[in-house]
């Protein structure tokens, strides 16, 4: 297939990209309301289910870098089949289950070919001319915020039908990309922007991908602003639930509104208005805004005494502290260079996994043996200490354009 050069390619090619990510978020959060349900039928432990979750997450942080490497050096098409086939074979075994180990295997296999996201974010790179890259990456918020309305809808009511279906669903849901991605989607790094190093030991080592990120010239800050935000955000947004129904009294009915409230500003938001904004203002200071609001966002969730104050808070949260997805996507693109966007990519997502994985349990730790008020009081410190870092942000972008097409 040809590399899509025209702006109507590339609009093209990024809608069959938001359908992928939105698939693969959808298939993710489908099976939420049936995954606990599925775990009780081996152990009766809430530690199992969070471990589900867990393990996917150290798949993904190991799995990520090599998986964002391999796409720098065949391409992103190849990688996304194969990650989102991956995805699908591991929804397939959750839903056939039959012992707990099964379980563990396909969200073992779901993390080990987890790179749909980091790929796709790689593909956006590949495709974005600079003055679209906020914009286009912001394409992942809103697909985070329809997904994660449609997911747990979905896998309410196919749960009527049997406790495994949405499982099921996820993985059909995966198919169906496979089947868009491989007769629609075009290669957007063309064989002249690949990287020619052969594939060494070291490019499966996360640690050492990590490290070489933070070797290149003002990205070391941007990956320790990415850190800080996913430690408060995914420990703040895991204690959210127990929090409003321990301490506010809101029933399950009432703290779904407030993800389904959630999501529909996250999608207008970035669908919308970051993209006039940012052009108008600049990545790195909406990135500064976003985290000032997360940050006064979740603050006022720590002193909140009626549910109903928590609506307000999603304007903060999920409205202006959107922002951050596509600012500081567009912010660490712009220091590599096109044959390197997959391993940042997955850099990124490795990130994103390990600090879901830690994250979480320090919020629990810190809501069980300080106060329930304190993860929030925690997480609203650590997003202004990540607004204060952004200041030290130099926007300068490297030499060569990140868009591969672009320069």
């Amino acid at each position: 297939m040809n590399h899509p050069q025209s702006p109507a390619q590339v609009k093209r090619t990024l809608s069959i990209v938001f359908f992928v990510m939105l698939m693969d978020i959808v298939g993710l959060s489908i099976i939420f309301p049936v995954a606990p349900f599925i775990v009780q039928r081996y152990s009766d432990s809430a530690v199992t289910v969070t471990l589900l979750s867990g393990i996917y997450a150290a798949a993904q942080f190991f799995a990520a870098p090599a998986m964002g490497n391999i796409s720098d050096r065949v391409g992103r098409r190849p990688v996304l089949l194969i990650s989102v086939f991956g995805s699908a074979i591991g929804y397939f075994i959750f839903g056939i289950g039959g012992a707990l180990w099964i379980l563990f295997l396909s969200r073992v296999i779901d993390g080990v070919t987890g790179g749909n996201l980091s790929t796709a974010s790689a593909y956006i790179a590949d495709v974005s001319p600079p003055a679209d890259r906020a914009k286009n990456f912001g394409l992942i918020g809103v697909a985070f915020g329809l997904g994660f309305i449609l997911g747990p809808a979905l896998g309410g009511l196919v749960s009527q039908i049997s406790i495994d279906a949405p499982a099921f669903l996820a993985g059909i849901l995966s198919l169906i990309s496979v089947g868009v991605m491989y007769f629609a989607l075009p290669e957007s790094l063309p064989k002249e922007k690949r990287d020619k190093t052969p594939l060494s030991l070291k490019d499966f080592n996360p640690l050492m991908s990590i490290g070489d990120m933070l070797k290149k010239p003002n990205l070391g800050l941007l990956l320790l602003i990415v850190c800080v935000f996913n430690f408060a955000f995914s420990g703040t947004s895991s204690v959210v639930g127990v929090y409003s129904a321990q301490r506010l009294n809101a029933t399950p009915a009432q703290i779904g509104m407030l993800f389904v409230v959630g999501g529909i500003i996250t999608a207008i938001v970035q669908a919308k208005i970051v993209d006039p904004t940012v052009k108008r203002y600049g990545e790195k200071n909406m990135a500064i805004v976003s985290l000032l609001c997360l940050g006064l966002g979740y603050g006022f969730i720590a002193i909140a005494t009626e549910f109903w104050m928590l609506y307000p808070t999603a304007i903060l949260r999920n409205g202006i502290g959107g922002f951050f997805w596509g600012t500081l996507g567009a912010l660490t693109a712009s220091k590599v260079l096109p044959r390197e966007q997959g391993k940042l990519a997955g850099v990124n997502t490795a990130i994103q996994s390990l600090m879901s994985a830690i994250s979480p349990l320090a919020a629990g730790v810190a809501y069980d043996n300080i106060a329930p008020s304190a993860p929030f009081l925690l997480g609203a410190g650590v997003f202004l200490i990540g607004m204060l870092l952004t200041f030290a942000v130099k926007a300068d972008p490297v030499s060569e354009k990140p868009a591969a097409h672009w320069s």
